[in-house]
């Protein structure tokens, strides 16, 4: 009789059949019955931890792409930080294809729509708990101790920091990804942080 996998092994097993759902199915047509049968377990066991094809294809992400890791890059400049991630992000889309990053974004998209009317029909108290509302705090978290670096070295300045601008460079990647269904290009990844974002926070 197999050995029951468990834990990181498991979890190692399951990513692996993402990968290779995502890359001969795509994100429209991509199944969690077929990810459990590559992985050899059961749907059950997928559902338990991740209940969502988006969540546990954000978690195969995560686990494989430096660009959404928990740490931010420091090349010693706001400006190489920002670069490094941007690029990251337009290396994934290469990778996996705009289709699934599109699909996936739409998703998450719409899951926090759900969310949304689901606490407004039960008359609960906002609080966004959806994926795309993790995905934001993770953004604002790297951009936070990106910037943060830059102020302390002088290249920020920290009054001008608001919310809004600290999400603008995320916000501007995915106005491309998904109302223009484009990838990011090298020129589009050096005008959104020189000419548009760096302008507005720079110490002159």
């Amino acid at each position: 009789m197999r050995n029951r996998r468990r834990g990181k092994v498991l979890e190692a097993a399951i990513f692996r059949g993402v990968w290779r759902e995502l890359a001969e199915t795509g994100y429209v047509n991509f199944s969690i019955e077929r990810v459990a049968a590559r992985a050899g377990t059961s749907k059950p066991v997928i559902y338990r931890r991740w209940p969502t094809r988006a969540r546990l294809v954000y978690a195969a992400l995560r686990a494989n792409r430096s660009v959404l890791s928990s740490k931010a890059p420091d090349t010693g400049t706001v400006r190489g930080d920002l670069l490094v991630i941007l690029r990251h992000i337009s290396e994934m889309v290469d990778e996996l294809s705009p289709e699934v990053i599109f699909g996936l974004i739409a998703e998450l998209l719409h899951e926090r729509d759900s969310s949304e009317r689901d606490s407004s029909e039960r008359d609960l108290p906002e609080r966004d708990s959806s994926l795309f509302a993790e995905v934001q705090e993770h953004n604002a978290k790297i951009m936070t101790e990106i910037l943060t670096r830059g102020v302390q070295r002088g290249e920020i300045v920290a009054e001008r920091l608001t919310p809004r601008l600290v999400a603008l460079p995320f916000d501007l990647v995915r106005y491309q990804l998904i109302v223009l269904q484009q990838p990011l290009s090298a020129q589009d990844t050096e005008e959104i942080v020189d000419r548009i974002f760096l302008p507005l926070v720079r110490a002159d």
